[in-house]
């Protein structure tokens, strides 16, 4: 460093017209440039993790390269690296003969560049003009290595697999990117199975810096919704793009999930640490929907397995009753026809003595009725002589009838005059009066004092209290203190 030191000192022309050793910041720029040149005089390597990946429009690349494992906040050394667009074609060459591996955040990487001061930005950055894909790769599999075997350890690595799956999983949890081939692909091989599933889909970036904490999330709140198993899938992509799925934090999500989780995230190569967490892995997101498919299809199948061999458990237990019966009702017949056979017989002799006694029965019922019928007749003429003789008889009745009732009505006036002259109207309209007691019962006996009567006339009806009484013929008792009250007699 003595070179650069010197370099530093006194650069030729720097001084020039700066008696007091003053640098102009083009000239200290162009010293900064220079001294780095001598330093670092041909490409360097560099590894470090990828943060800050960008895309210029101009199509040039721009990224940091920071210590891996500093830490979320990402505070440290870093250095300011540029792919340009002209030696892009070679680093993706390597990139794609690896296995598929691209540039992203999150990604540790050894790459070959340039060491330069950009005075424009007063920055001291990396020109990348290759890469060492083996080395990304290496480190891929150290990290999903060290994870697999931190999960075995804890007892985590097969324990979804344990988690109990619904007997008909119709109820699923869909855990990708909204509106992705992905999502689609599922629902679709889903839709087409002709069950009736129910999709419950919570939007999760599947890549980028943001794809671990939304996964984790994702699964925890699933895993506490009302569905029967968790879908974790995505569509296919480089290595990569696929980080997310080897982390130590997605893979426990999964792992302590209480629905069992089946993975679907479109890598055929190779296999992820979710995949090897799961209770179920599949190469692809339709793979995934299918293996869901399956799972009920399987229990249909067996609810048809089942129908069928009850129908010929129902068929045979038919057919071996239908047997029994027919053997019986056979058994039953001889026996019937054994036990019926002299009852039989005694119902011939029964039937036989019957149709003799009833036509014996009829022929003397026939004379009996033929010698009524005579009887009938002659009953018949006598009434006729006798008709003949009332009719000879009617005028007389008649007359004789007419004389009575002219006598009835003769006496039925009389009585009625009689009945008319003796009515209470008619006593009453000669000047006499009726007494009545409390009851309405005529007074005939001599009234106590102080009984309550009435007195009855043509036209009034008056009450009174008795305040004395006599006999006929003797002298009327004092009336009582009321003087008010009038006397009356029995009318």
């Amino acid at each position: 460093m003595s070179s650069a030191v010197e370099s530093f000192g006194t650069p030729a022309g720097a001084m020039a017209g700066q008696p007091d050793g003053t640098w102009s910041v083009s000239a200290l720029a162009h010293a900064i440039g220079e001294t780095i040149q001598r330093a670092f005089p041909a490409e360097v390597w560099v590894r470090g993790e990828i943060i800050g990946y960008s895309v210029a429009a101009s199509g040039h690349i721009y990224f940091n390269l920071i210590e891996p494992g500093t830490g979320g906040d990402r505070r440290g050394d870093r250095m300011r690296v540029a792919l340009f667009k002209g030696r892009q074609r070679l680093v993706n060459r390597d990139l794609a003969a690896a296995g598929g591996l691209t540039l992203d955040d999150g990604i540790e990487v050894r790459i070959r560049a340039e060491v330069e001061y950009y005075a424009g930005s007063g920055q001291v950055q990396l020109i990348m003009s290759g890469v060492d894909p083996h080395f990304t790769l290496g480190v891929l599999a150290a990290d999903r290595e060290r994870t697999l075997g931190e999960l075995a350890a804890s007892g985590l690595l097969r324990r979804n697999a344990t988690a109990p799956l619904a007997l008909v999983p119709l109820r699923i949890g869909l855990i990708t990117a909204a509106g992705s081939a992905a999502h689609a692909d599922f629902v679709h091989e889903l839709e087409s199975s002709g069950y009736a599933f129910e999709v419950l889909l919570c939007d999760a970036r599947v890549q980028g810096v943001t794809a671990e904490a939304d996964l984790v999330a994702a699964l925890r709140t699933l895993g506490r919704a009302d569905v029967d198993a968790i879908a974790l899938v995505r569509g296919g992509g480089d290595r990569t793009d696929l980080l997310a799925f080897d982390l130590a934090s997605v893979a426990t999500a999964i792992a302590t999930c209480p629905l069992p989780v089946f993975c679907g995230i479109g890598h055929e190569i190779d296999t992820s640490v979710a995949d090897q967490v799961a209770h179920t892995a599949a190469k692809t997101p339709t793979a995934c929907a299918s293996a869901l498919v399956g799972n009920v299809a399987a229990f249909d199948e067996r609810l048809a397995q089942a129908r069928r061999e009850i129908d010929r458990a129902a068929r045979s237990r038919t057919s071996a009753a239908a047997a029994r019966l027919a053997t019986a009702r056979g058994a039953l017949g001889l026996l019937a026809e054994r036990r019926l056979a002299r009852p039989r017989a005694q119902l011939g002799e029964a039937r036989l003595r019957l149709d003799h006694h009833a036509q014996r029965h009829c022929r003397a019922a026939a004379g009996r009725l033929a010698s009524a019928s005579h009887a009938l007749q002659r009953s018949h003429a006598h009434a006729q002589r006798g008709l003949a003789s009332l009719r000879a008889q009617r005028p007389r009745l008649k007359r004789a009838s007419t004389r009575r009732l002219n006598a009835a009505k003769a006496r039925l006036r009389s009585a009625s005059a009689l009945v008319s002259a003796v009515a209470p109207e008619r006593t009453l309209a000669r000047g006499f009066s009726i007494t009545r007691a409390a009851d309405g019962g005529i007074v005939r006996e001599m009234p106590a004092a102080g009984d309550v009567i009435s007195t009855e006339t043509q036209r009034a009806v008056f009450p009174s209290v008795v305040q004395g009484s006599r006999t006929s013929g003797s002298q009327p008792d004092r009336p009582a203190d009321n003087p008010t009250t009038g006397r009356t007699t029995d009318g």
